[in-house]
């Protein structure tokens, strides 16, 4: 049986493309039964963002300056919502390292499914779960005062923002694919983001900051990614003066167009750089 399954998987690009699919679609429903399984998980996701949210817009929020009479919790929101892609993408990491830990992918490696279809089931599953979260996120924005002056401005954010987190992903993945330890990759990923996240337009302008990290933090994804999706929801709203201070003058087509180069650039090479170490293993 799995001969003929390997044959029949074998027959031509196409059938092999749509084996792949299947295949993924496979391991994203069990991925997305497994998390339902562990509603634990699923509260404590949401409940991150939330807190972040309360904290800038309550305790924070009266001592952030420079922001050109810009409502602050309209000036959050986006900043929030990538972190909150960001830190939720980090689940394909652990799956996938307690998955390896377990020996379910040497399991699978036995059978004559796609090579891509364990990491991308786990990513197209958790990218379900970052849109769940984003929602949650929009709706507790909504409830203290972020009113978005461009509605398709912000349903565009939004794919913009689940796009950057599923190449993300791939790049927790490969960590998962690496240590093979959740545990591990907690303290592999935090180094990393946390910084990213905060030297970055997230939560105050970047013109705030030192001169000597402006230009980091203006030119990194996470700061372009959020720029980005703060031009579309503010739309043209915003004043020569306000985008000069909040977004470095950029105009949103600019701003997106850097965000796509730089969501594809990470999905590229952390994409190859999996099936690459996926293929490697068990050598």
């Amino acid at each position: 049986m799995s001969t003929t399954t390997s044959t029949s998987k074998a027959g031509g690009s196409g059938s092999s493309l749509v084996w792949a699919l299947k295949d993924t679609q496979a391991m994203a429903t069990r991925n997305l039964r497994r998390l339902m399984r562990q509603p634990e998980q699923v509260v404590f996701n949401l409940v991150s963002p939330l807190m972040f949210v309360l904290l800038f817009r309550y305790v924070f929020g009266g001592a952030i300056q420079g922001l050109e009479g810009i409502n602050y919790v309209n000036y959050l929101i986006p900043g929030i919502a990538v972190q909150t892609v960001l830190f939720s993408a980090g689940v394909t990491g652990f799956a996938l390292a307690d998955d390896m830990q377990k020996g379910f992918v040497d399991r699978l490696r036995s059978l004559p499914m796609s090579r891509s279809a364990v990491f991308g089931g786990r990513v197209y599953a958790d990218s379900i779960n970052n849109a769940v979260g984003l929602l949650v996120l929009l709706a507790t924005g909504f409830a203290v005062g972020f009113r978005p002056e461009n509605f398709l401005g912000l349903l565009l954010a939004c794919v913009l923002l689940l796009v950057f987190a599923l190449a993300v992903s791939l790049g927790y993945a490969l960590i998962g694919l690496t240590v093979r330890s959740a545990e591990a990759v907690n303290a592999a990923t935090f180094p990393i983001i946390f910084p990213l996240t905060f030297a970055s337009s997230a939560f105050v302008p970047v013109a705030t900051m030192p001169d000597w990290l402006q230009g980091f933090a203006t030119h990194q994804p996470v700061s372009v990614v959020i720029n980005a999706a703060r031009s579309l929801i503010l739309g043209d709203s915003a004043t020569a003066a306000q985008r000069e201070v909040l977004l470095g003058g950029s105009d949103t087509t600019s701003l997106v167009l850097q965000s796509l180069a730089w969501t594809l650039g990470i999905a590229v090479i952390f994409g190859l750089l999996c099936t690459r170490k996926y293929r490697a293993l068990g050598r």
